[in-house]
């Protein structure tokens, strides 16, 4: 659950911090529009005179400058929950700072600030928060807005009393638009949530299985040697079939098809390892594929008992949440079983038992396979994780890492551990499937 959680993280970070820079220039942009509006109608020589303009640039220059460093911040990623919400006041406080110089300093003709098209920002500002893809942060920027619009309000009828000609349902109907507009932006945030982490999370996993299928592709230079080698013992044997050495050539051919053999069986198993990785996680029935996977590795091995245990019936059995379906399942078992057949590259197990069960006290299913083999040598655990390596001499570990990524990416976890009687164990927790 780890690299998924981390993986979460980041394609929200950088989707929130890809919001807060289109914010930032929007607020940018907007303030040297305001700006531009103020010195068009006067500046300091409008009413309010230079109190009105230093209040009303000093809050225009402060906003931009704060937007840039916003900016350049949001093109670095470093923008977190605690800075976006400092986002959204700056929004509030900016929209409705810019008017408290036309409440306090104002012509005959003024009417009310409601009676001011400019209040109708707040609604703009306060809907551009679902780009940060945070209902905190768009109830927050709903709230700031609020409250400060209140303020002003407030203000309003305090000294221009006399001049207003709106009223409460005025106010009301304006409350009604913000809020309404709040509630939209928080549910659009939770919309674009889920679709920036499925589709963050489904590009992630085509990017890491395109990687890994390209060094897959690039290991055919192994197959190439070995059907060389292979060729060249069947040309000796062709020339001398009945010389000395025939036996002797015999022999390393068939190691040579062996090895080959093993080869385009490992490099099968890690491409479709990484295809299943590319697929959505779909409910599996857990019986069926465990009996057919280990009847595939039964053959193979023979000489191990492969026992179903609990869990595994031949009707209708438990159904678990498996990133490429059936045929993903049936990689992690048939991985797991393998693994335990095979144990150390030296020696390997007499009897491989499987269970499947509800994980106490969830919805969870718990599949688990242990065996009598030598166990897990030092340094292939750390606590109850795997950590990759292998002891086999051929062996690269690099299964069981596809194996690990695949259930992680499934919401699932691997623990592995050594069993204190001898062999080994490995539990695989997945979600339970509708």
């Amino acid at each position: 659950m780890a690299i998924q959680e981390s993986i979460t993280r980041k394609v929200l970070t950088d989707a929130s911090n890809d919001g807060e820079v289109l914010v930032s220039a929007v607020r940018i942009v907007f303030c040297a529009l305001v700006m531009a509006r103020f010195l068009a109608l006067g500046g300091v020589a409008a009413d309010g005179g230079w109190p009105a303009a230093v209040l009303e640039l000093a809050l225009l220059l402060s906003g931009m400058t704060l937007s840039v460093v916003a900016f350049w911040a949001g093109r670095r990623r470093l923008f977190g929950p605690r800075l976006l919400v400092a986002s959204a006041l700056l929004d509030a406080v900016v929209a409705q700072g810019t008017l408290l110089s036309t409440l306090l300093w104002h012509g005959d003709s003024y009417t009310g600030l409601l009676r001011m098209p400019d209040p109708s920002a707040v609604i703009a500002v306060v809907f551009i928060t679902a780009l940060r893809l945070s209902p905190r942060v768009a109830w927050v920027g709903t709230g700031a807005n609020l409250l400060l619009l209140g303020g002003l309000i407030a203000l309003d009828f305090r000294f221009n009393a006399s001049q207003l000609t709106y009223g409460v349902s005025e106010v009301a109907l304006l409350v009604i638009f913000v809020g309404s507009a709040g509630s939209v932006a928080a549910v659009a945030c939770g919309v674009a949530r889920r679709m920036v982490l499925k589709s963050g999370a489904e590009g992630v996993r085509i990017r890491r299985a395109r990687t890994n299928l390209s060094v897959i592709l690039r290991e055919h230079h192994d197959a190439r040697t070995l059907l060389s080698a292979a060729r060249l013992r069947a040309d000796l044997l062709l020339r001398d079939p009945g010389g000395a050495s025939c036996s002797r050539h015999v022999q390393g051919l068939a190691s040579d098809l062996r090895e080959l053999w093993e080869f385009v069986e490992s490099v099968k198993s890690r491409a479709l390892g990484e295809l299943a990785m590319i697929d959505e996680a779909t409910p599996v029935e857990v019986s069926a594929t465990l009996r057919n996977a280990a009847a595939v590795v039964q053959t193979r091995y023979s000489h191990v008992r492969i026992l179903l245990g609990p869990g595994a019936p031949e009707g209708q059995g438990p159904r678990v949440w498996v990133v490429g379906g059936e045929r993903g399942l049936a990689h992690v078992v048939t991985n797991l079983l393998v693994n335990a057949c095979e144990g150390d590259g030296q020696r390997g197990a007499g009897t491989v038992q499987v269970s499947v069960e509800p994980e106490g006290g969830t919805r969870n299913i718990l599949l688990r396979v242990s065996d009598d083999g030598p166990g897990f040598r030092a340094g292939l655990l750390d606590g109850a994780r795997l950590t990759g390596g292998t002891t086999k001499s051929e062996g690269s570990g690099l299964g069981m890492r596809l194996v690990g990524g695949l259930i992680e990416a499934s919401g699932g976890s691997l623990r592995a551990s050594n069993l204190p009687e001898g062999g080994a164990r490995v539990e695989v927790m997945l979600l339970a499937g509708g």
